[in-house]
């Protein structure tokens, strides 16, 4: 069985993110199921990678890496981030982050904006924790909980 699209353009994007900014190293799933990277030098805010409500990221912050496509579907939505509450507990813990990306529907998911938010601040996202049997609950919500649209639709 292959990776489901959705899971690819995932990966596609983090590798991506991740060349672009090298202080992050990516964490396989082996080693840290509940995110994708963790800083290898204190981080500054740029104007390729903003941060919300906070100043700077220490050496070893976790971080998890969400994208969401600029739009989606045959009404042209604005795509939306899937966060796990399990993964979103973990960061919690962790006093981690979100680098979430908004891309271009394009197969080489072109990165239009991307920024840092804590978790504790995604806590304040009008969102509801959505149950299912198999797998951890989660929620979902659209890129302009997180970015204004002058950043994504220039």
């Amino acid at each position: 069985m292959g990776i489901a699209p959705s899971k690819r353009a995932g990966n596609t994007v983090e590798a991506t993110l991740l060349q672009r900014h090298p202080d992050f190293r990516y964490v396989s799933d082996e080693t840290a199921e509940h995110h994708d990277a963790v800083t290898v030098s204190l981080v500054a805010p740029s104007r390729q990678l903003p941060f919300v409500g906070i100043c700077l990221l220490e050496t070893g912050t976790v971080v998890e890496i969400k994208s969401a496509m600029v739009v989606y579907g045959e009404d042209q939505r604005r795509g939306r981030f899937l966060i796990r509450q399990s993964q979103h507990d973990h960061l919690l813990e962790e006093a981690g982050v979100y680098l979430f990306a908004v891309c271009a529907p394009t197969p080489a998911r072109d990165i239009i904006a991307a920024k840092i938010v804590p978790a504790t601040l995604v806590d304040e996202f009008d969102f509801s924790w959505i149950d299912r049997d198999a797998r951890s609950s989660y929620a979902q919500f659209a890129w302009s909980r997180v970015f204004s649209p002058d950043e994504v639709e220039r």
